[in-house]
């Protein structure tokens, strides 16, 4: 179960990148003030956005959810910092933190990485939620960009609905 929940990051990772001004994204299962200027991307296979809805070499926030893990609280900082390194392909993965926190009441945790691209050193942030399923909201922030503040904003303002 631990490799499919480190697939499922490492997709997560790979894509990068599918409203502005806050505005609300409505999705069957919850509600997020995208921070601005992010929009929807098109034409990929998962929810992502990014700066004007263009991923091309831009800072990128993505979502995706499974079944709720057993062993959500299980994963240390090491197996997600070697899963993420060893399944994702990143020569260079540096796991910062990973705090515990609650998401619209939810456990979650907040995990925070450095990695290093071909167009230098990025910050990785993961928000892991454990509510009726696991829920991943990921950003990868670009060097330059200064998003990160504004995705633990939004972050907090996801909402989850019953029985979605």
């Amino acid at each position: 179960m631990k490799r499919i929940l480190s697939l499922l990051l490492c997709l997560l990772l790979l894509l990068g990148c599918g409203s502005s001004a806050q505005s609300v994204y409505e999705h069957p299962a919850f509600t997020a003030s995208l921070p601005e200027p992010f929009e929807p991307v098109s034409g990929v296979q998962m929810i992502c956005f990014a700066p004007y809805g263009d991923p091309l070499l831009s800072s990128s926030i993505t979502f995706s959810a499974t079944e709720l893990n057993w062993y959500f609280d299980q994963f240390t900082d090491g197996e997600y910092e070697s899963a993420l390194k060893a399944l994702c392909g990143y020569d260079s993965l540096t796991l910062l933190e990973k705090t515990p926190c609650k998401v619209d009441g939810y456990d979650a945790y907040r995990i925070a990485c450095k990695v290093d691209l071909e167009q230098g050193t990025h910050d990785l942030i993961l928000y892991a939620i454990a509510a009726d399923r696991t829920y991943f909201f990921t950003l990868l922030n670009r060097e330059g960009d200064a998003y990160i503040d504004a995705f633990d904003t939004m972050i907090q303002s996801v909402r989850f609905k019953e029985g979605a």
